[in-house]
């Protein structure tokens, strides 16, 4: 099976799994709604939540319990269906989706970012305009509001969401928090356009002399994009948890089942990082530094395309 049709099979499950696309008999009104502690502003642009789809949600969950410190709650979303809350500090951090049964020759374990954006019909004509592929068209999800799963040109999967109320606001990220988020991509330059023409708010800006590019709305960074740095693994999203010691979470991870894909090392914009998979394959970053943009951006700011 080759990358756009494997994409659009985990894209079309993870969709059905949620939002009604025809696998159960899923009431969109009973998935939960996203933390946003109570703020009312949109922040397009920003990676606002992450889904978890795990062929192992019962190892995933030991995993990142033992790993992080996460909780988990389960929710019965019809159909035969669960839907589970993942927690963090008392706080609402992503969602779990069991994604068992959906493909016997697929491992289809991943995590997949739900970006923030203002006008969603307008984002899904921007995908289909510029070369991206609509895997769930716009629904309503009533706790949440309209989301759709899309694909960028070079195959990497994302959930667009506009937002019913607002998105969770810019704070500190605690240890065991998401911190940052990158696209991986074969094409960064088409990708940086894709992006741009997806999300108008979109900005690119640069770091430490223009070596690390990423594009940042209402004045703060919120995505990187770079070259896929490893062999093997297709254009993807990925995603960066802080903590305290990197070498000591890899260590800990592999104690849980987990696998080191790339040991904890420097960082070249601060701190250090390691590469980790979770046990059933759900690739992820773990980084020992929030980034202090304000010492390291550049004044390049380009016009919107």
């Amino acid at each position: 099976m080759n990358r756009i049709a494997r994409n659009t099979l985990i894209a079309a499950c993870t969709a059905a799994a949620l939002v009604l696309a025809g696998c159960a008999a899923v009431d969109p009104a009973r998935i939960p709604a996203i933390d946003t502690a109570g703020s009312t502003t949109r922040l397009p642009g920003k990676i606002v939540w992450h889904d978890l789809l795990s062929e192992d949600p019962a190892a995933a969950k030991r995993f990142y319990g033992g790993l992080f410190g996460w909780t988990f709650r389960d929710v019965d979303i019809g159909g035969g269906q669960t839907y589970t809350v993942i927690a963090h500090a008392g706080r609402a951090i992503g969602g779990m989706v069991d994604g068992r049964g959906i493909n016997r020759g697929i491992n289809v374990s991943r995590w997949i970012p739900v970006l923030s954006v203002a006008d969603l019909d307008a984002a899904v004509a921007a995908v289909h305009d510029n070369g991206g592929n609509v895997f769930q068209a716009p629904v309503e999800i009533p706790e949440r509001g309209r989301v759709a799963v899309v694909g960028d040109p070079q195959g990497a999967v994302l959930t667009l969401l506009q937002s019913r109320d607002g998105d969770p606001p810019d704070r500190p990220i605690p240890n065991g928090g998401w911190l940052w988020n990158e696209l991986w991509s074969s094409d960064p330059r088409l990708a940086i356009a894709f992006y741009r023409r997806l999300l108008p708010a979109y900005q690119e800006a640069s770091a430490k002399r223009d070596a690390y590019t990423y594009l940042e709305s209402q004045g703060q960074p919120r995505v990187g994009v770079l070259p896929n740095p490893v062999s093997g693994i297709k254009d993807t999203w990925m995603a960066y948890v802080r903590v305290a010691d990197p070498a000591a979470t890899a260590a800990a991870a592999e104690r849980l089942g987990g696998q080191v894909l790339l040991p904890a090392r420097k960082n070249p914009l601060g701190g250090e990082v390691a590469i980790l998979n979770d046990p059933t394959g759900a690739g992820f970053l773990v980084q020992s530094w929030e980034p202090s943009w304000a010492e390291h951006t550049t004044a390049r700011h380009t016009a919107n395309r």
